[in-house]
């Protein structure tokens, strides 16, 4: 993913054809953080009507993000085809959305996997039905980090 240019809101990028595939299968992972892992506090006695209300408010913010993760991956308008790649514009409100929802896939697997921590010497807890987390966590690094690194040069 290589930034092409910037102009006011709008931030243009080249993909190649497999950048493409893996973010928008990256994407249609969305959404995989459960919406109890939101805590409105650690406190056990945390007020429970509360946290419920907490949990709905989540779930209807993750169920319009799911909607507009759909509606963004079947544009197909929004992929203008180049030799051997693509281009794609967005703007920044477009790119601060796409932020959250990779950063939603890459919590999400980082739970899935056990909340790994190679700092601590706690390693990914693998199975043949969660590798595949592994490698989306790792992605969603990678287009978190072109995305905010877009930015910054954008500035």
């Amino acid at each position: 993913m290589e930034l092409l240019s910037a102009a006011g809101q709008r931030l243009v990028f080249r993909l190649s054809k497999r950048e493409k595939q893996l973010l928008c299968e990256t994407l249609k992972l969305y959404p995989l953080i459960p919406r109890s892992h939101h805590q409105l506090s650690r406190q056990a006695d945390a007020d429970a009507e509360n946290q419920a209300l907490l949990e709905e408010a989540i779930a209807a913010q993750k169920q319009t993000h799911k909607q507009q993760v759909d509606a963004w991956l079947a544009n197909q308008a929004r992929w203008a085809e180049e030799s051997g790649g693509f281009r794609l514009a967005l703007d920044r409100d477009q790119i601060e959305w796409l932020l959250q929802v990779l950063n939603d896939v890459r919590v999400g697997s980082w739970l899935i996997l056990g909340c790994p921590d190679p700092d601590a010497g706690k390693q990914p807890k693998l199975t043949p039905k969660n590798a595949h987390f592994l490698v989306a966590m790792e992605l969603c690094a990678h287009f978190q980090s072109e995305l905010l690194e877009a930015l910054d040069q954008a500035h």
